[in-house]
């Protein structure tokens, strides 16, 4: 498949690094660690809508200019909404709880953003793949 032709995935991550930091490092390794555990679990997971969660990690060179998530832009076409995630510069000795988190914050605001849009949109599916990490 190309990547005109290829379908999005019911759930992604991207990572946005502003430069490599000691600090930043633990955001960093455990995002790509989720990355991969995600393509995994979401084989077979059915959603009405697909979710792009694009993590923003501050580093010494760019500092996202935005703090919590937020909404970006959907693609109709193939129902594909981005969600932005500010981390903040210091990750904590294990990020993963705090990752889960943000990604379950993420599918809160898709939630918040099908009210407003009179979407009918549901996560459930998603959130299930989420806390499935949990428990890794």
């Amino acid at each position: 498949m190309t990547a005109s032709t290829e379908r999005p995935r019911v759930l992604s991550i991207g990572i946005l690094v502003g430069g490599q930091t000691p600090s930043n490092r633990g955001w960093v390794e455990e995002l790509r660690a989720l990355t991969r555990e995600i393509a995994v679990k979401r084989e077979g997971v059915i959603s009405d809508i697909n979710v792009n969660v694009e993590f923003h990690v501050p580093g010494n060179h760019l500092v996202p200019e935005f703090e919590g998530v937020r909404t970006g832009v959907f693609r109709k076409k193939d129902a594909l909404l981005k969600v932005q995630a500010a981390l903040p510069p210091d990750s904590p000795e294990n990020p993963r709880p705090a990752l889960i988190g943000v990604l379950l914050a993420a599918l809160d605001a898709v939630d918040a953003w099908a009210l407003v849009k009179k979407r009918t949109v549901d996560t459930r599916e998603l959130r299930a793949l989420v806390e499935a990490l949990e428990h890794r």
